[in-house]
């Protein structure tokens, strides 16, 4: 049976109360109760004292050896192995009648003025929520009644000799009390010391939910960096915290975002000022300097780190690149107090679930990316990059279709190269593309932003103008064609113009009811340029207007 059960046991039938001690359920609380227990022993001045306890306690207990000296009597229960002190002549091993069990622990001190009993039992097969440590049962008292029954129970035999002899007349009341009142202080500070331990770790806990909801509602880097630094800085006093991105073998950072200001975007630093940067990159550690002034990495600028009011810094890599693959480091920064291990530990969880979450955006973007691209691809002409005929006539469906409902202008503009036959038949198609090429980007360079762009056909090119009457498509139109006349083509012989003939239609909501109406006009246009001897422009007149 163990010892707790034999002692409860004990007390019921001896005393007959079952619960005199005060319970104990947790190892690190033993221990700190067993700790003030050794204090005690020491502090008292009896000269009978007696001393029993298992050999795991002795092994434990500190300033064992003083008090081994104090004592009258030291007895070790059962096989509790050689220690420097027990081989004094006032230590005594005894076997108990029932001997202890693994995992019972019994510490025991009586004498004329004080009486105290510590014991526990270790269940190595459970385990204990708070401690996560084996579970942990135990009491203590200070009952003299109770503690001299118990040391009897133990010493069987022996006990007559071993027991002190209390005077009847002995004025023990007030040391038992001292004793019963520290234990009762170590046992509450402990208790309080804990609860306050599940707090803070509840908090921690609350707090890591706040920054992985924060950043799990962002889908792109900058915006995950930039609320994961103000989360920081709400939950943990900071001054400064930004997160800085190094690429490998270069000598300057680039201070993605600060919490200070939600403004910067890749603010160059040079490395060389920031040796902690570079020794966490080095070293793939986290880093907490909590004097600047003193500690060698930063001793040679504690004057611009004073000026800056900086007193600590505390510095994690999130993530760690290779070559081709920056690093991420977060930075933050105090005025006033040091980095707690507490801290440092809760950054350390954040910062892992930030790396994470940038995995994450990256690969948002990527395939993001990805996708702008296929789609970009799948609307503009791969040799010239203007929209290709398909999305020309998406848009032109849609703008058509919005100018006729309220009733806005709109024009479109067909041109056509000049004689682009002779130009491949001559140089090769190979120069032909590149003329076509140049060709797109002069339009490009001479058009308005709102301007819908596209290759029509072979050599033929059109361009949407919203909002835009016949006036304004002629002007722009003609100096589209004014720029392709006088422009070098490196392609071709100077003496040789490449020339194109434009035709321009202005949407007329009384004669153009369908959409295809507004293009085969300016076609039209387009022809009758090409009649009139190429390099021209023609502007079609609907029905009854022709001069």
């Amino acid at each position: 049976m163990p010892l707790l059960q034999r002692v409860e046991h004990l007390f019921k039938t001896v005393i007959g109360k079952q619960e005199l001690y005060v319970p104990v359920r947790s190892r690190s609380l033993y221990a700190i109760l067993r700790q003030e227990a050794g204090y005690i022993a020491v502090e008292h001045e009896d000269s009978d004292l007696l001393v029993l306890m298992d050999g795991e306690t002795a092994g434990e207990l500190a300033k064992v050896a003083e008090i081994s000296k104090r004592a009258h009597t030291v007895v070790l229960l059962d096989d509790a192995g050689v220690f420097p002190w027990s081989t004094a002549g006032n230590v005594v091993k005894h076997t108990c009648a029932t001997p202890l069990q693994s995992g019972d622990r019994i510490l025991l001190l009586l004498s004329t003025t004080i009486s105290l009993a510590l014991l526990g039992q270790s269940t190595d097969d459970v385990k204990d929520d708070l401690d996560g440590d084996s579970l942990f049962l135990g009491g203590w008292t200070v009952r003299r009644q109770m503690v001299r029954h118990l040391a009897q129970s133990l010493l069987g035999d022996q006990a007559a000799a071993l027991l002190p002899e209390i005077p009847a007349n002995a004025d023990f009341e007030d040391r038992i009390s001292s004793a019963m009142m520290r234990l009762s202080a170590s046992h509450a500070g402990a208790l309080e010391s804990r609860e306050q331990n599940v707090a803070r770790e509840k908090n921690n806990l609350l707090s890591i939910l706040d920054v992985l909801k924060a950043i799990s509602s962002k889908r792109h880097a900058h915006d995950i960096l930039f609320v994961f630094v103000e989360q920081i800085a709400r939950i943990i006093p900071v001054d400064r915290c930004s997160i800085v991105r190094v690429w490998e073998n270069d000598d300057e950072g680039h201070v993605l975002v600060s919490h200070e200001n939600e403004q910067i975007l890749d603010c160059i630093i040079k490395l060389e000022k920031y040796p902690e940067l570079t020794t966490v990159i080095d070293t793939g550690e986290p880093l907490t300097i909590n004097d600047v002034a003193t500690h060698p990495l930063t001793m040679k600028f504690r004057k611009e780190l004073k000026k800056a009011g900086i007193v600590s810094l505390l510095v994690l890599p999130i993530v760690r690149g290779d070559a081709q693959v920056s690093t991420l480091i977060l930075r933050a920064a105090r005025r006033q107090g040091a980095f707690t291990v507490r801290e440092v530990s809760f950054l350390r969880v954040v910062t892992e679930a930030a790396a994470h979450a940038l995995e994450r955006a990256h690969l948002f973007e990527s395939i993001q990316i990805a996708n702008e691209r296929l789609e970009q691809l799948a609307i503009t002409d791969s040799l010239t990059g203007l929209y290709n005929r398909r999305y020309f006539h998406e848009r032109y469906e849609h703008e058509f279709a919005r100018a006729t409902r309220y009733n806005l202008p709109f024009s479109c503009v067909i041109l056509d190269i000049d004689d682009f036959k002779l130009i491949n038949d001559t140089y090769g198609h190979l120069v032909g593309d590149v003329v076509l090429k140049e060709i797109a980007a002069l339009m490009i360079s001479c058009t308005r932003r709102v301007d819908i762009l596209a290759r029509y056909g072979g050599e033929e090119f059109v361009i949407l103008l919203p909002q835009t009457n016949k006036e304004g498509a002629a002007i722009e139109a003609e100096r589209v064609r004014s720029v392709m006349e006088s422009h070098d083509f490196p392609q071709v012989p100077k003496d040789q113009r490449i020339t194109v003939s434009v035709g321009v239609a202005a949407l007329d909501c009384n004669s153009m009811k369908e959409s295809d109406d507004l293009l085969r006009a300016a076609d039209i246009a387009l022809y009758e340029a090409k009649n009139r001897g190429k390099n021209c422009v023609v502007i079609h007149e609907p029905p009854g207007k022709e001069d």
